[in-house]
């Protein structure tokens, strides 16, 4: 691979970062660029307060590198970061706003040159490879010589650039999410067996009108202050989801704050209010065709592979609007890897996708799209295209 041009990487969420943050550590010009105001991506900018996939069923660290770098740094910025069990799951709880000041400095330091506020809007191939890209900024175009780039845009914004051949057709439409950080909720609302009641109590309001339809598989969880609770909206997100963002986002806030007055009326949340909203979150977007599609069979089965990218070991979580989610756990003391094929774009040298663009079928990519793993493809991306 040539040396010259830069590390060109779009989407500056979990994958993103640590693509450009690897990249940049073994030598490369880095040029990361995020559409959004803001580095952070989905777990800083939807209000993620669980990082899954950093652990196994047993609460060890999957991933050396960047993954275990992150869960020390975050424990460090902040008494109240820890691990914690969910169902079978391990999960990091972490403040979103703490989670992007420790990923600022990281970029910062590492000498990446990070562009917000902009988008890659062309990329040009000759040859089997990507020779350079422009990029759009507050209505000025920049173009880029590409020594490679990576998508981690999460619905493969960039590789759509080059043709709807090296997307996968049909993607599932999981449901997105909105969260809202409620604050003023009396401490403990939520412990066993309370917590029970509530979600009880909204399932009921749902299933008699008192409730939109929608909030019935709505999701509450503790925050990371003793007054904090996290309320999370299932979203339907159609094939014109990016047209109907700010439709569907203005929807999902009513049905919240219809969600929000509710609980008012429930023990423990009389005070109760909306401290924050996330932004929409979309979960599947498109998925590439790479040089290897991960199986939900690979996952099921910890599949293992010579060009192993990483570990993960999350279950199969699929959202659906109207049943809700439903979790596929691996088998006890079982995890897979993530082959490097699988974040290779197919028939393009210096092309890659890495997070939830993966080239992955629609079981694997509800496991792999996690945050914890998205940081592991990330670093391992990162560094191939510095080679």
């Amino acid at each position: 691979m040539s040396r010259s041009g830069v590390v060109l990487v779009g989407g500056a969420g979990a994958a993103g970062m640590a693509a450009a943050l690897a990249a940049a550590r073994a030598g490369a010009e880095v040029v990361l660029v995020e559409e959004s105001p803001r580095v952070g991506g989905t777990v800083a900018d939807c209000l993620i307060h669980t990082i899954g996939g950093l652990f196994d069923d047993a609460g060890e660290l999957l991933n050396g590198g960047l993954p275990a770098e992150l869960a020390d740094a975050l424990r460090r910025a902040d008494p109240a970061t820890g691990k914690r069990r969910i169902g079978r799951a391990w999960v990091l709880d972490a403040d979103p706003d703490v989670y992007r000041a420790v990923v600022t400095q990281w970029l910062t330091k590492a000498g990446v040159r990070v562009l917000c506020g902009a988008r890659i809007v062309r990329a040009t191939e000759a040859n089997g490879r990507v020779v350079s890209a422009t990029v759009n900024r507050a209505g000025e175009a920049h173009e880029f010589p590409a020594r490679a780039v990576i998508d981690a845009t999460g619905t493969a914004e960039v590789v759509r650039l080059l043709g709807g051949s090296l997307l996968q057709p049909g993607p599932t439409r999981m449901a997105g999410g909105l969260v809202l950080r409620l604050r003023g909720v009396t401490p403990g609302a939520l412990a066993p067996p309370r917590g029970v009641a509530v979600v009880r109590a909204l399932r009921s309001a749902a299933a008699d009108g008192r409730l939109p339809v929608e909030c019935a598989h709505a999701w509450l969880d503790k925050g990371l202050r003793p007054d904090e609770v996290f309320l999370k909206l299932l979203v339907s997100t159609p094939a014109d989801w990016r047209e109907r963002e700010a439709e569907l986002t203005r929807n999902a806030l009513a049905a919240g704050g219809r969600v929000t007055d509710f609980l008012q009326g429930v023990a423990g949340f009389a005070g109760a209010a909306v401290f924050r909203v996330g932004r929409l979150g979309v979960r599947e977007g498109g998925r590439v065709r790479g040089e290897y599609t991960l199986s939900g069979d690979d996952v099921r089965q910890g599949g293992r592979f010579p060009d192993a990218a990483c570990r993960c070991a999350w279950p199969v979580e699929l959202w659906d609007a109207r049943s809700g989610v439903s979790l596929d756990y691996l088998p006890a003391g079982t995890w897979y890897e993530v082959p490097l094929r699988a974040l290779k774009v197919a028939g393009i040298a210096n092309l890659w996708a890495a997070g939830k663009c993966l080239s992955a079928d629609a079981e694997a990519q509800a496991s792999a799209r996690i945050a914890g793993c998205c940081w592991a493809m990330g670093e391992a991306a990162g560094r191939a295209a510095a080679e």
